[in-house]
């Protein structure tokens, strides 16, 4: 009878102590998962955030020009033409820079779904759209054009902005509700 009593402390022993380790070791999964998760949430709140700056000094801009106004303090003695043709430009290449970190980012991600690799290849391609309409906004801002450049960005620019901002906002969205569950899961798991 002793030694069944002891086989059986032994058995339970082991098996406490092995429940207890699987638990830690799923903690600890978990919370990786959590951490690559919230490394993809900010990569499209990233794309997000550079869809809305590049249209903001695409649009601000021209309206600038045209009304005599620059969109930022601007002191730049090299440089002769337009301040707000100038930002245009400038902001295009900070943003392109951000997009870049941001799209290798999701495209390294071993969390992000099909749905969401798709979306951030979208997005990208509405965001270069924008990219690409920069400089030639920046010449017609340039020129005087700006009924031509505020056309231009109506029937090019608004769509691929629009397309671009639904994307990231569509994605952010289901990243943050698959985060939440991850996080429940750690809790409840502790």
């Amino acid at each position: 009878m002793r030694k069944l009593t002891v086989a059986t402390a032994i058995c339970i022993f082991f098996t406490i102590s092995v429940h207890s380790a699987i638990a830690q070791e799923t903690v600890k999964d978990l919370a990786s998962k959590a951490s690559a998760e919230l490394r993809l949430l900010t990569a499209f709140q990233t794309l997000e955030r550079m869809t809305n700056q590049m249209n903001y000094f695409l649009i601000y801009s021209v309206e600038a020009e045209r009304g005599g106004w620059d969109v930022v303090e601007f002191n730049n003695a090299a440089y002769d033409g337009s301040a707000n043709a100038y930002m245009i430009r400038s902001t295009a290449e900070d943003v392109e820079l951000e997009i870049a970190r941001a799209n290798s980012s999701i495209m390294k991600s071993k969390v992000a779904t099909e749905d969401e690799l798709k979306s951030a290849e979208a997005t990208m391609a509405s965001l270069g759209v924008l990219l690409s309409l920069a400089p030639q906004i920046s010449d017609l801002v340039e020129e005087g054009a700006l009924d031509q450049a505020a056309l231009l960005y109506r029937e090019t620019g608004q769509p691929a902005h629009e397309n671009a901002l639904r994307g990231a906002l569509s994605s952010v969205g289901t990243v943050q509700k698959r985060l939440g569950k991850t996080l429940l899961s750690i809790r409840i798991a502790k």
